[in-house]
């Protein structure tokens, strides 16, 4: 079964080591994945985030620049195994391909420095989906999660009240006209709730759950789901262990199959059949991992047949809605 990931942090990962003196090869590393193993799995696309920290001392928008090189790096040296992804048109072409579908997404809003020109500077660099928000309050908005976010005191009380800026507000507007994504993870429930409202295109949670299967506020309520579903969004199933697995002690998680079925069931009967994608968080998350890498992803199309899910729909989740949404909305 093809495998299309809305989002992972192996750039950042890619950087942190190349910063070090000890770089990784994109070919064979011990990160959550690597070329090798999106091959052997089968994959058709993976959505590459330039993963950035505000609360880092470097400067952020280097950083993403640092993250976009890597990324341009990978696609020169390795011309034979991925292609890039920028249209509509370029994802109906990976059909009849052999090659890798590699898109190029932001994740912190705030790397732009409220500056439109920025952001359609990072369009032309090829990027085609941006969170608004990480962890931190920036000029467009504010998280759900912030810095100083503490599960000693789970569950934590959503952000209902911080929404979008006026300048954040004209970056959705800004980023429809582009057509690059409007992402909504990490976004405050007041935040989705804006874009909902100004938003005239579908636009995507690319690694997010359902908050009624764990109450962790970097899940989706009732409410969100069901809009987003009707407005005909795209959801991407995380494998993060805090974000399934809704046992009191927090401090020893683990992300099981049987977790993502439950949240999986939920979401698609409360959103629909066509809004849910996965979103696997490879690289960017830890803790005890029943799915800890790309190799592994085969067993979770096994898994979620298991929980009675229909092949019909385990395909939807694991390519198929996602290529018909970007297909659509690139």
């Amino acid at each position: 079964m093809k495998i299309w990931d809305l989002h992972c942090d192996t750039l950042s990962e890619l950087r942190h080591a190349q910063l070090s003196g000890t770089p990784k090869s994109f070919e064979h590393n011990d990160l959550m994945i690597d070329l090798q193993r999106l091959k052997q799995s089968g994959y058709g696309l993976q959505c590459f985030a330039c993963f950035v920290d505000l609360g880092a001392p470097e400067d952020p928008m280097r950083t993403a620049l640092q993250e976009m090189d890597i990324f341009h790096n990978l696609l020169a040296r390795y011309p034979d195994d991925l292609v890039w992804v920028r249209t509509g048109e370029d994802v109906k072409r990976l059909a009849g391909q052999t090659r890798i579908g590699a898109m190029l997404t932001v994740e912190e809003g705030g790397t732009c420095h409220g500056d439109l020109a920025i952001l359609r500077d990072f369009y032309r660099l090829g990027v085609r989906m941006m969170t608004l928000t990480w962890n931190h309050k920036n000029e467009l908005a504010e998280p759900n999660v912030g810095p100083d976010y503490n599960e000693d005191t789970w569950p934590v009380a959503p952000n209902t009240t911080g929404g979008l800026t006026d300048r954040g507000v004209a970056f959705v507007e800004e980023m429809e006209r582009l057509h690059m994504l409007v992402d909504v993870a990490h976004l405050s429930d007041a935040g989705i709730r804006d874009v909902l409202r100004h938003s005239t295109r579908p636009f995507v949670a690319s690694h997010s759950n359902a908050r009624a299967c764990c109450p962790h506020v970097r899940n989706l309520p009732d409410d969100l789901l069901r809009a987003m579903g009707e407005k005909g969004c795209l959801i991407g199933l995380n494998f993060c262990p805090a974000f399934l697995d809704d046992g009191p002690d927090r401090h020893h998680l683990t992300s099981r199959v049987e977790d993502m079925a439950r949240h999986a069931k939920y979401i698609l009967n409360l959103a629909g059949e066509d809004c849910l994608a996965l979103g696997s968080d490879f690289d960017g998350i830890g803790g005890k991992l029943e799915i800890a890498g790309a190799q592994d992803m085969p067993r979770l199309a096994e898994g979620l047949c298991r929980a009675g899910l229909t092949e019909t729909q385990v395909e939807k989740i694991f390519w198929n809605n996602a290529a018909r949404f970007f297909a659509e909305n690139l």
